[in-house]
């Protein structure tokens, strides 16, 4: 009776266990290979009028990857940066009449200026918040220890990647309500990371990127409790590695404005799963879904700090050649 209850119950999480893997593989199938190819934000254009996107970081990278996508699908854009001649070079490229620059730096600006810059796009008809910038604000190279680094260091990670974000996102939350009709919605794209699950050498950002996380996602799960902003959506945006201004050694990897497609062709299936993170890209979503739920944590550990420690080794030599 007893070998008859075991075998019945190990049938049973056996079962369980292959309908979870055979859900998860449709899933991930209709969603990385069937997506929409046209319009699939339509949610988010305000009638009668341009609809623009406030993308921070916005003049390369991802951000700029974003931006383009963006104005393909018919939105104008706001290109926040803290360089200048870059924005412009930026704004050019898209060659759209309805681009617009922000000089904001995300890891100096008070909360006065904040505000200014944002009350001086009031009054155009912003339904997307692409929180994107972020990165390494301290000296190469920005595979290190944490002992190795100053207080400013630190402060410095924490402000550009993610005090300015929350900052930023709660003087923009009124703007995403702001003459919207019917069943017109808002979104707001919050650019985490693989390393929020916490990497050696990279202590300080995937800290932060932890906190892009858990910030968007109990930012969804408030929004949508109340009806004043129920239309408003928020979603994590989990990378691995892009090739990006902020990471040369990514070779062969995914390309900025791939990514950046990617990111925008995705929102639509993502917000429709009711989702709260969103891994726009196969390849990387395939990596952390067997890393956080395949492999055990002894192997998750030896082979994210491996592969680190030859990204770190890179750095080293490349620096060793500069000297």
């Amino acid at each position: 009776m007893a070998y008859q209850v075991l075998t019945t119950s190990l049938a049973a999480i056996g079962a369980l266990v292959s309908l979870r893997l055979l859900l998860w593989t449709a899933n991930f199938i209709s969603f990385h290979f069937w997506r929409r190819s046209t319009n699939n934000l339509a949610a988010y254009k305000r009638a009668g009028t341009d609809s623009y996107a406030l993308i921070t970081g916005g003049s390369a990278g991802i951000g700029f990857g974003i931006a383009r996508a963006l104005v393909r699908q018919g939105f104008g854009v706001i290109l926040l940066g803290h360089l200048p001649d870059e924005l412009a070079s930026a704004a050019k490229k898209l060659d759209s009449h309805r681009v617009r620059t922000l000089v904001v730096n995300a890891r100096t600006s008070t909360p006065e200026q904040l505000s200014e810059a944002v009350a001086s796009i009031s009054d155009l008809p912003v339904s997307i918040l692409v929180n994107n910038v972020g990165g390494f604000p301290i000296a190469d190279p920005p595979l290190r220890p944490l002992s190795t680094f100053s207080m400013a260091d630190i402060d410095g990670q924490i402000d550009m990647n993610a005090r300015f974000m929350a900052r930023l996102t709660n003087l923009v939350l009124p703007l995403l309500s702001k003459g919207r009709q019917n069943d017109e919605r808002s979104l707001i794209l919050n650019l985490s990371s693989a390393g929020r699950v916490g990497l050696p050498w990279l202590v300080m950002y995937c800290s932060t990127k932890a906190f892009n996380y858990a910030f968007s996602t109990a930012l969804a799960r408030e929004l949508e409790d109340d009806p004043a902003t129920a239309h408003i959506d928020s979603l994590a945006i989990v990378p691995g590695e892009v090739q990006s201004q902020a990471n040369v050694m990514a070779k062969g990897a995914i390309t900025a404005d791939a990514y950046g497609e990617a990111v925008v062709g995705g929102v639509d299936g993502a917000v429709r799963r009711k989702w709260r993170e969103m891994r726009p890209y196969w390849g990387h979503d395939l990596q952390l879904s067997i890393g956080e739920n395949v492999l055990p944590e002894s192997w998750f550990t030896y082979f994210s700090r491996e592969e680190l420690r030859l990204k770190k080794n890179r750095w080293d030599v490349t620096m060793a050649k500069r000297q």
